[in-house]
């Protein structure tokens, strides 16, 4: 293993070392057919933020999919953070990508017997981002909330591949992703809030989109609740882009800038607010 101070670290089959110089074979199902689930969350120098949703989370894509991962987080908190402590992180804060896949299977979709799930971690060195987004609307990718792969993180992510490059496309930093129904759903990898006076509203999970850990901890909040999102509404009243690494404050949409917008600073506000609330959980 590298002895500098890198990045990123990564473990796989009971090894830790650079993502580059580990592995997984190319008969996995998680390479050649999506075929498993994920979860991605903050590490602080005092312990993983919100450990016990996140992993509840991963169960329930698991069940979803029929994988049966370790049952005891105990050991998979313990490796990550001994992962922690070698990765170094100058900011003192990482984010842990989990990732869990069906394992190895011949050609096709038939589900290989007995079935010998995989799992491995990846650690970044990260510092949470506040930075305002320019977004476009999508054309090119919509959500379905009836679409049972939309209430967990699976490993197939080539729509939202496809809409950050239509974004990118547009000199613009995300996309906002529609619903079937029509309304706002989603950015590529975030959930999206919206002011409405004095109350923040956030597309319904029937919209289709991803049941956040950090969108669930706000809307515990008495100010904080379910709500269709317009094109209207969002631009009245702006709005910004959650998940457990960034609150990203909607600087435009379509080249159009919001009545009223978030500052980075009130955003961070926002997202430290949630941290200091979790550890408290």
């Amino acid at each position: 293993m590298r002895e500098t101070p890198a990045d990123s670290l990564a473990w796989f089959a009971g090894r830790w070392d650079a993502p580059e110089r580990l592995a997984v074979p190319l008969d996995d199902r998680g390479l050649n057919l999506a075929d498993g689930v994920f979860e991605t969350l903050l590490w602080r120098s005092d312990g993983p933020v919100l450990w016990p949703q996140h992993w509840q989370r991963l169960q329930r894509g698991c069940a979803l999919l029929g994988l049966a991962p370790e049952l005891d987080p105990g050991p998979i908190q313990a490796l990550a953070a001994e992962g922690f402590r070698r990765l170094g992180s100058p900011s003192g804060q990482a984010a842990l990508r989990i990732t869990v896949s069906r394992g190895p299977g011949q050609r096709g979709l038939a589900l290989p017997q007995p079935q010998q799930p995989r799992l491995w971690l990846h650690l970044h060195a990260v510092t949470p981002c506040f930075a305002p987004v320019d977004v476009i609307t999508s054309r090119l990718v919509r959500r379905h909330g009836d679409c049972a792969s939309s209430r967990c993180k699976t490993l197939n992510y080539t729509d939202a591949v496809i809409a950050r490059r239509e974004a990118r496309t547009a000199a613009t930093d995300d996309a906002l992703l529609l619903s079937s129904s029509g309304h706002y759903c989603c950015g590529t990898a975030a959930n999206l809030w919206i002011r409405q006076g004095m109350d923040w509203l956030t597309p319904g999970l029937d919209q289709g989109c991803l049941p956040g850990i950090m969108r669930e901890q706000l809307l515990r909040q008495s100010n904080c609740r379910e709500h269709p999102v317009s094109r209207h509404m969002l631009l009245a009243g702006g709005g910004f882009l959650l998940n457990s690494i960034s609150c990203r404050p909607l600087r435009s949409l379509d080249g159009q800038a919001p009545h009223r917008q978030l500052s980075p600073q009130e955003a961070e506000r926002v997202f430290k607010q949630l941290v200091v609330d979790a550890s408290r959980t």
